[in-house]
Order: C-alpha cells, then structure tokens, then sequence
C-alpha cells in the first residue's frame, strides 16, 4: 500500500484515487503523538509535515471523499489508513 509522506502527495492523491483506493497517511499513534507536540509547546502553524497529511485526510473525511480506518501493527503502534469512497 502506497505510504503518503507530504501534504502535495496527499492532495494529488485525493484528486487521482479511485473509489477503493487506499494509502497510509500516518504511522504510529497520532492522537498521543499530536498531544505531546502540543504539550511541548507546538502550535498549529508549526505541525509536523505527517500531522499536517493526518489533517488533510480528516478534512477529506469531513467532506465525504475518504473513509477513515486504521490498522494495528503493534503495541501503540497503527497505520492510519485513507479509503477514496
């Protein structure tokens, strides 16, 4: 499965998939990676490149062009997953 690394890629992505069409847009555990970024001070404008594809893929979630699964690899450890509807 194809593994997106950067907010173009995930703009190209979404306006070239096909209904069924996947790809990893994070890797790790983004919800506890995204709190210890803001609780180190980090702010919006200065997200990681791999946070900035994770809000991408939400707000195409929000507009209905993706669905949203994710894939457990190991302990606090998941592929999240884009699903072009």
């Amino acid at each position: 499965m194809k593994v997106i690394v950067n907010q173009e890629a995930m703009n190209r992505w979404l306006d070239k998939a096909r209904s069924g069409e996947k790809v990893v847009y994070y890797d790790g555990m983004l919800m506890a990676e995204r709190e210890k970024f803001f609780a180190a001070g980090g702010t919006p404008e200065r997200l990681p490149e791999p946070m900035r594809v994770a809000r991408i893929a939400w707000k195409a979630y929000l507009d209905g062009m993706v669905r949203l699964v994710q894939k457990r690899k190991g302990n606090m450890s998941y592929e999240y997953i884009a699903v072009r509807t």
